[in-house]
């Protein structure tokens, strides 16, 4: 074998280690960026089932409220304003929803 071929296999060597290296390093960083990604969209879809489980508890409550014969603007004043009959009124028709789904 001569020296430039010699030469030529260590540099392929060098390329292939170093290639191997980046490799390791991409698919690590990869790795890591796919669990962040897995905790963000758990994260939101803990959020998402929170605000359902919330949003069903009030439509309970707002239905017993109007049982009551109260009107929606009633409601809202019964809640200190933190609602507005609007509110309401979709927030009554949570269940309806999940009832007809």
């Amino acid at each position: 074998m001569s020296g430039s071929q010699s030469m030529r296999q260590r540099a392929r060597r060098r390329v292939a280690e170093a290639l191997m290296v980046k490799t390791r390093e991409r698919l690590a960083r990869e790795k890591r960026l796919t669990d962040q990604a897995v905790a963000v969209l758990s994260a939101i879809a803990e959020r998402d089932a929170a605000v359902t489980r919330a949003e069903q508890a009030a439509s309970a409550a707002i239905r017993k409220m109007l049982d009551e014969g109260l009107t929606p603007a009633d409601v809202a004043d019964w809640c200190g304003g933190e609602l507005n009959a609007r509110d309401v009124s979709r927030l009554e028709k949570v269940l309806t929803a999940m009832e007809e789904g």
